[in-house]
This record gives structure tokens, sequence and C-alpha cells, in this order.
């Protein structure tokens, strides 16, 4: 493992030390990915100045859904053969839900960079992409603080390869147990590419040191590839997400190098290429927001932006956001025993549903009908999707009041499930808090 302190040093010094402690094979630090021009931009993301073309701001928000990815340190009691992996800190990605994460395909290779994978026992065959994904867990907040300290970093295993170079697309995307995204956070896959000449940023891991961000224009697009030409990258920085500085989200993964001190540049594949093969993030719920945000993030973070150290603070947002929450959350459970009543019994605002005509007639008495056709369609009365004088009538199958019930059942099921979301968030608040108190004493 590396020392806190040569994260304050020269990322060049860094991998000098580095391959000197570890042997040659560290150089798969530079055989995909390099450095554009003669130094290295890149800074820690919590000692970041806001110099590279993203704010403060924005690193401090999106850094916690980044993760390393790492070699399992037991493959000797594992496998006969365990190659020269075991426990090397591998590459870079980002959580894209609460269990999913999103990478290059090249780190689950079976081949490269001069390393050995495990063979399965018995033969000389490497394990598969999805045994090495296994054999391989995710570090969070593996990063210096603002001090230049090394934080605890936090574990989670990969259960299982979910997509792996579909298409040729080298990419990835990994199960992961425990759900960190529900306490990282993660970020939103974006619909479409970057453009030319966006600002973007990548936050990872170059040559497996603490979690360092950089920043820098797109400069070109072909084919599956996002290119750029001042955006520093080494080895370990591979899978990490490109966000795009102007919405925060998910325009592409990096994955590979080519700048020198003279030019070239550095690229990964765009997101359309990628979204182009993922069924998995064409499914991605698009409704899905991380349950964390600016203000969960670290006191350290907090404290320095609202300037605050009055523990009655604490008291306040504990008034205003953790009762308020669990106080609603009682007080909506009862609609979602409600709503599970038969569409006759539960619709008396509507027109009877056997009298069904236009949209103009049938919509719901107490919204505004300029507003009502522009709800999402749980919330709109399921009449309204009915042939005219389709069958009708308790129990027919594909009555409207079939189909109504259909409707409520489904809001109830989303009711109950922001109910679970709002639960998750009420105890994160509670950890910030918790965190806040310890602070200010």
């Amino acid at each position: 493992m590396l020392m806190p302190h040569l994260e304050l040093l020269g990322l060049r010094s860094v991998l000098t030390e580095s391959v000197a402690d570890q042997g040659e094979e560290d150089l798969y630090a530079e055989i995909l990915e390099s450095i554009c021009g003669a130094t290295d931009d890149s800074q820690p993301v919590e000692q970041y100045d806001g110099t590279l073309g993203v704010t403060r701001e924005f690193v401090n928000t999106h850094q916690r859904a980044v993760a390393q990815v790492q070699w399992n340190d037991n493959l000797g009691g594992l496998y006969t053969n365990p190659g020269s992996v075991s426990g090397h800190r591998w590459g870079t990605g980002t959580m894209i839900s609460r269990d999913l994460f999103l990478t290059c395909g090249h780190l689950f290779d079976q081949t490269g960079g001069g390393w050995e994978r495990p063979r399965q026992n018995g033969t000389s065959n490497i394990i598969s992409p999805q045994q090495i994904a296994t054999n391989m867990h995710l570090n969070f907040d593996y990063q210096v603080d603002q001090n230049g300290n090394l934080r605890q970093e936090q574990s989670f295993a990969i259960t299982e390869l979910v997509e792996y170079r579909l298409g040729g697309v080298d990419m990835a995307i990994c199960r992961i147990a425990g759900n960190p995204g529900a306490i990282y956070g993660w970020t939103q896959v974006s619909q479409t590419d970057a453009a030319l000449d966006d600002m973007l940023c990548i936050i990872g891991h170059p040559a497996g040191v603490p979690k360092r961000v950089e920043a820098g224009p797109a400069t070109d697009f072909s084919g599956v590839q996002v290119r750029y030409n001042d955006i520093d990258t080494l080895g370990g920085n591979s899978g990490s997400g490109i966000l795009q500085a102007t919405t925060g989200s998910l325009v592409g993964v990096h994955t590979n190098g080519g700048c020198t001190a003279e030019g070239g540049f550095n690229y990964g594949m765009r997101i359309s290429s990628i979204r182009n093969v993922s069924p998995t993030i064409q499914n991605l719920r698009t409704t899905d927001k991380p349950l964390i945000d600016d203000i969960v993030t670290r006191p350290s973070f907090d404290q320095a932006k609202l300037g605050f150290s009055d523990k009655a603070v604490i008291d306040d947002i504990r008034t205003s956001v953790v009762q308020d929450l669990r106080t609603s959350l009682s007080r909506d459970k009862a609609p979602v025993q409600d709503v599970r009543k038969t569409a006759l019994q539960d619709s008396p605002v509507h027109k009877r549903v056997t009298d069904v005509k236009s949209a103009g007639f049938d919509l719901r008495r107490d919204i505004d009908p300029g507003r009502a056709m522009n709800l999402p369609p749980a919330s709109r009365p399921f009449v309204l999707s009915t042939p005219h004088h389709a069958p009708v009538g308790p129990g027919v199958e594909g009555s409207a009041s079939s189909q109504y019930e259909s409707g409520l059942a489904s809001l109830a099921e989303e009711i109950e499930a922001q109910q679970q979301v709002l639960e998750i968030l009420v105890d994160q608040y509670e950890a910030v808090l918790a965190e806040y108190q310890q602070l200010l004493g």
C-alpha cells in the first residue's frame, strides 16, 4: 500500500517509489494511460483548489460515488496457482444505482499488462472474467483528507459481473454487495454524448494512489471514442467515469491513454456507445436520483461552506428534516392501505366508470383540466386509456374498473417504494447529524 505522505508529492515520484517497492509489474500503470504534457495536473479530491475547470463543489458532490477496484488478497488460499495479482489496486469506476457499478471491461480481461491471473485449480486455464470480478472488491473513501491524512477506506464485495464488453465496447457493469450507492450516492448516466469543447472531469485512482481529480475539454469524437488531450491519467484511472461539468452526468468511461509531452490524446468510451449495447443502462430508471446530495457529504465540507459552528443549527436540521420526514412517513401509511380499495369504492370524485366518454368528461373534478393530462400515468384515471364503449364492470378483464384497480395497485406499490427511500434517507441524515455533533462537540 502506498504511504499517505506520498499523495502529497508529484505523481511521478509516487510511481517511482511504488515501482521500487512493489516490482516492475507496477509499470502496468503506464501501459494504457498517460500524462498530457510535461507535468501531472491532477489533484487530491479533498485538496482540490478549483483551478482545473470545475468547481470545488462539483468535485465534493461527485467524488463520493467513485470507488477503486482492488483484487482480494486471499487468492493464495483459493487457487493453487493464484497468479501475481493478489491484493493489487486495479482500476476505478462509478456507482450508477444503489448496487450497480459502471467501469471498463478490460479490468476483467484474462490477459494483459504482464500480470498473471489465477488459474482454475487442476488446470492451466485462466479463471473467467466473471470469476475475476467476484475475486475483487470496491474501496470507497480511499483518499486523503484536507490535511493530507489517509481516510479509512470502506470495502464492498463485487457479487456479479452483469455486463462485460458487450458489442465489443470496453465497458462493464458489476453488482455490488451492501448497496453502497445508498451510502455514497450514485451518478446519473447521460442520455446523450458530450459536445465538442465541453468541460469534462475524471475522478479516479491513477497508478492505484488515493483518489484524484483532473479536468479538461472534449477535443474530438471518433467512432465509440470521446477524446481529450489535456486530462492527465495513468493506469488505475481505467474505468473512471467521464463527467460533464455542466450537468454532472456520466458521458463516458475512461479506458486508454496516448498523451505524450509532445501531443496525442487520452480517450474513453462515449456514453452513446455504451448505452447502445447495455440493456442495464437502457433500463435504468431515469427518475432515480442519488439519496445523498450536497448536504450529505462530510461535516468538514458543509461547515466550511456554511460557516456555522453552533450546535443549535443541528437541532434545527433535525427538526426540519429528520423529525418531519418521520412524521410524514407515519402519516402517509394510511393512504397506502386506503388505495388498495376497489376502483368503485375508491373513486367517488370520478364519473361512474360505466359512463366512459372522453378525457374531457372523465378527468378528476379536483384537478385542473389544463394540468391533469400532464400528470404521470399512475396519477391519471385509468378509464381515460380505455376505448370508447369498452367492456366495463368489476371483475371484467380489460374493463375500465379492472384497469383502474390495476393502476391503483401500481400506485400503491410506488408509494411504498418511495416510503422505503425516505426511510433510507432519514437514516443517512441521522448518521450525518451524529458526525456533525461529534465534530462540533
